[in-house]
């Protein structure tokens, strides 16, 4: 079941992050520095006003109309700071407009209702709905146009507010009803602000849901590739322990029909067999592993030296394995179980292409700024009609049943992922050779050339 998007408090920091302005995209920070500010500047003119302004503790003559308003604002000031600081935006916003709404009041409510300070209440009740929502923004709202309402008729007025006074009911409802209609409007903007964040949501967990189940079935393919590869390994692994129990029981024959110094003796060598043969089940187990490892700074020969010492173990002996390496440090940023797993595959490919025996070598080389990995078999050779199919995913020559044709596949996307190439060249005279070129890593080439 699908679930449905939700607006988090970090779905909210992402969304506005998008806009790329740089008030909104960092309002947390907008809204700390201005209540710290606001807190800042209006504390210092509460007591300045209070302490050496002749009547400054509320007085419609001084400017803000005194200490009241800034000193009734300030605490609000410093909660929005505070609720800002934690990354609470919403009740850092509260806050905010809650010390704004409060400091035009009273410094507003002293003038009269003519005053033009009430005609910044639109435009607060605009950035209050808009911005908090419905509820808080017109429950603000509400108490604004009553105070307003309540100004209007309670507060005294100065000799241009008596000569207007026949108007002064219609003005008052009209500012009321414009203050209104702007908290209206900025409901509806909230609306489709909000709208457009559920939508940006529900992308954001559709293409989160699309890239989880591109990684579930990359996994699924990168098991199957080292499936084929583990049941190819399987199947000479068994050969060679065949052939380990053979040798395994001569010396239990042997050590029964002895004295106790025969028997000794085949005992020993009963404990080196088996730890000679402990190896292949390693190596089988180890590529079989789900962990698949990770890209690391590794000398190539080293890993290829240990791989053909794994490889010599399985060889039957009709199949000579060679190998070659280079004299030269050939550092490289590969994987190492990747480049192990991706050699299994060229190297069982390469024996099955001989089955009546033949000479595998792999070598490694400095080639220019690359180190090399080359594979090279004594076989039948590739048909030049699918040379450029091999790579392919699921195409194989094997019988149905015998083969699944990821084997080469795998060793492609390993390439990729190396940044490194891969190339083929096969004949039917002198069999097929696979060169993978990985790029040398640029400080280990710099220090040996220094």
């Amino acid at each position: 079941m699908r679930v449905p998007p939700r607006v988090s408090q970090r779905s909210l920091f992402d969304f506005l992050s998008t806009t790329g302005l740089p008030l909104v995209s960092s309002l947390a920070s907008s809204v700390r520095l201005t209540a710290s500010l606001l807190a800042v500047v209006g504390g210092a003119y509460g007591v300045f006003a209070l302490l050496w302004l002749p009547d400054g503790w509320w007085n419609a003559e001084l400017p803000w109309s005194g200490a009241l308003p800034s000193l009734a604002a300030t605490p609000f000031y410093v909660l929005a700071w505070s609720c800002a600081r934690q990354e609470r935006i919403q009740a850092a916003g509260k806050a905010l407009f809650t010390a704004l709404f409060l400091l035009s009041m009273l410094a507003t409510w002293p003038r009269g209702a003519f005053c033009p300070a009430w005609y910044m209440q639109p435009f607060l009740a605009l950035m209050a709905t808009c911005s908090l929502g419905v509820v808080p923004g017109l429950s603000a709202t509400l108490l604004v146009v009553a105070a307003m309402l309540a100004a209007g008729f309670a507060a005294p007025q100065d000799a241009l507010s008596s000569v207007l006074a026949p108007d002064l009911w219609t003005h008052t409802l009209s500012l009321a009803a414009v203050t209104l209609a702007s908290a209206l409007a900025g409901a509806m903007l909230h609306k489709l602000l909000l709208a457009a964040l559920l939508a940006a949501e529900a992308q954001r967990l559709a293409n989160y849901d699309s890239r989880r189940a591109l990684r579930y079935r990359e996994r699924l393919l990168r098991h199957a590739m080292r499936v084929e590869t583990v049941g190819d390994l399987a199947g000479m692994v068994s050969h060679q322990l065949r052939n380990t129990f053979q040798i395994l029981g001569g010396h239990v024959a042997f050590g029964i029909s002895g004295d106790d110094g025969e028997r000794n003796q085949r005992l020993l060598a009963i404990g080196r067999t088996l730890e000679d043969s402990r190896p292949l089940l390693d190596q089988l187990m180890t590529l079989a592993h789900t962990d698949e490892g990770r890209a690391e700074p590794v000398d190539l020969g080293e890993v290829v030296e240990q791989f053909c010492a794994q490889a010599h173990l399985v060889m039957p002996s009709s199949i000579a394995l060679e190998h070659r390496r280079s004299p030269q440090s050939l550092p490289a940023f590969l994987n190492p179980r990747g480049l192990e797993h991706a050699l299994w595959n060229l190297v069982i490919n390469a024996r099955q292409a001989m089955p009546h025996g033949g000479r595998i070598v792999v070598a490694t080389a400095a080639d220019g700024g690359c180190a090399r990995v080359e594979v090279s078999d004594s076989g039948t050779g590739i048909p030049p009609e699918i040379q450029s199919r091999i790579f392919d995913p699921y195409f194989t020559t094997k019988p149905p049943g015998q083969g699944t044709g990821l084997g080469l596949a795998a060793v492609t996307r390993f390439m990729r992922a190396s940044s490194g190439a891969i190339q083929l060249e096969s004949s039917s005279e002198q069999g097929t050779r696979f060169s993978l070129a990985f790029p040398l890593r640029q400080e280990q080439t710099e220090r040996q050339s220094a």
